[in-house]
């Protein structure tokens, strides 16, 4: 069991943080006109720091002319700085749970954490889909695009597709539910599953030692003839 929590923590809320920092948690798309759909990944790190992230050098380049506006170019902000910062804190201290000494209290407390975490995680993501959405429909506007085409008006009817939850974010929450659930059940019936393992460990031996006890007495039949001297000739 020992071993089990370990696994789930600290060793899982440090995978969650990379899969936080290193990996794709929202990424967002639009059609530019005159370039085709363009798109961008924020990672944690983009999220924690206000950071742009990368956009195709193709795109950069479109940004270059003049006439390009700039509000469809540039990434918008996700917006979600704090809450990005409260769920890596968050994941921080479940890999800490690892220092505090009853088994079972750092059990329970990362289950706790990781509960927390996970909530905030998907708090994380509705917010910053919101601030995205919002952002390029805010860019479409200010461009002056949409007095020339229909531009914000089909936005505008498909701006539930405009963000996308990106691989890190579901990977994140995989695995901080599993985290959830296994130190959570460890920390709530540890115990009685150990105590119940350890009894019938004890009722296996009983029954070893008996058979064991048994093999050594001799019955009837085979002590009568036992006791029948073979005839001399």
């Amino acid at each position: 069991m020992k071993v089990l929590s370990r696994l789930a923590s600290p060793a899982g809320f440090v995978l969650v943080l990379l899969l936080f920092f290193l990996l794709p948690f929202v990424s967002v798309s639009c059609d530019v006109p005159g370039y085709g759909e363009a798109g961008a990944n924020y990672t944690g790190s983009h999220l924690v720091s206000g950071a742009d992230p990368e956009v195709p050098a193709e795109l950069r380049e479109f940004a270059e002319d003049p006439e390009t506006p700039a509000e469809l170019v540039d990434p918008p902000d996700a917006g979600v700085g704090v809450l990005a910062v409260v769920l890596a804190v968050f994941a921080a201290a479940g890999a800490l749970t690892v220092l505090l000494p009853r088994l079972k209290t750092r059990l329970l407390g990362s289950a706790a954490v990781a509960t927390a975490t996970l909530v905030v995680t998907v708090i994380t993501m509705v917010v910053a889909q919101s601030h995205l959405t919002s952002a390029l429909i805010d860019g479409v506007r200010r461009s002056g695009l949409a007095e020339q085409q229909d531009s914000l008006q089909q936005i505008e009817s498909a701006a539930d597709r405009l963000t996308h939850t990106a691989l890190g974010f579901w990977l994140m929450v995989i695995l901080l539910a599993l985290i959830a659930v296994v130190t959570g059940t460890l920390g709530l019936f540890g115990e009685r599953l150990h105590a119940a393992r350890a009894e019938a460990a004890s009722s296996g031996d009983r029954r070893g030692s008996g058979l064991g006890g048994l093999g050594g007495l001799s019955f009837g039949d085979d002590a009568h003839e036992r006791s029948q001297a073979p005839p001399h000739e």
